[in-house]
């Protein structure tokens, strides 16, 4: 399933472009709780970062203070945060993933705008417990990739990037992996060779992530669903190419 031929970036932008024109109200309006969640964790690094440099005696301080506590509750602390940053980082995929699937079903068909309600087809279509469980595995393992440093866990982000689309095709065909990491497996094959190439596509945007910083998150509003459509244009260039690639075979 590995595809070698290579993916335009200026082109997925300007399929994204072209499936909004006339249309941006639509899409603020499906990709409106990433936006809502972007904005938020905006706000919360940039008042994070005012904190640590306004207090940083005090920062200092607590941090002494709390080496006096016992091993146990530090050693429990740090197994209730592990959890929550996992958690979190799977209920924010999964708003990531539905709204991924509504402008998948978008491209396909472009003439029929998509609804609110189809921005949560995960919570209406029977397939919440499943694709939370998958969400939960998936960034359990990009964590524990991260714990062997910051690169390898990045490698793995773009690795596993494509775990949403190989679900969604199943969806759609009514069928099912045998096991939730297949979907992962999936994701690995088609991003062989092609890791390079999304992060220049993620790069490609970082101008518009400073101004989305610099706005205290209020750009991200045009920024996040142009992003969301660029990647799910790219998604189904990946795997038409790789399908299309493994017939040839």
């Amino acid at each position: 399933m590995k595809s070698t031929k290579p993916i335009s970036i200026r082109a997925v932008k300007r399929e994204a472009r072209s499936l909004y024109h006339g249309h941006f109200k639509t899409a603020i309006k499906i990709n409106i709780v990433p936006i809502i969640f972007t904005i938020l964790n905006v706000i919360t690094t940039l008042m994070m970062m005012y904190a640590m440099i306004m207090g940083f005696r005090d920062l200092s301080q607590m941090a002494s203070n709390a080496s006096v506590t016992s091993d146990n509750d530090s050693a429990f602390q740090q197994i209730l945060n592990i959890v929550e940053s996992v958690l979190s980082d799977a209920i924010q995929l999964i708003f990531i993933w539905t709204v991924s699937w509504a402008l998948i079903e978008w491209y396909e068909n472009p003439k029929e705008l998509p609804t609110f309600k189809d921005a949560f087809q995960i919570f209406n279509r029977g397939n919440f417990l499943h694709t939370l469980l998958l969400t939960i595995v998936q960034s359990m393992l990009i964590f524990l990739w991260t714990l062997l440093f910051v690169v390898p866990g990045i490698v793995k982000l773009f690795s596993y990037s494509q775990t949403y689309f190989a679900y969604k095709v199943d969806i759609e065909n009514g069928t099912r992996q045998g096991q939730l990491t297949d979907y992962i497996k999936v994701s690995r094959r088609v991003m062989a060779g092609r890791k390079w190439e999304l992060f220049l596509l993620e790069l490609s945007f970082i101008g518009w992530h400073l101004l989305g910083i610099l706005t205290g998150g209020i750009a991200y509003i045009y920024v996040v669903p142009y992003l969301n459509a660029t990647r799910v244009a790219y998604s189904r260039h990946l795997f038409t190419l790789a399908m299309s690639e493994s017939v040839a075979a």
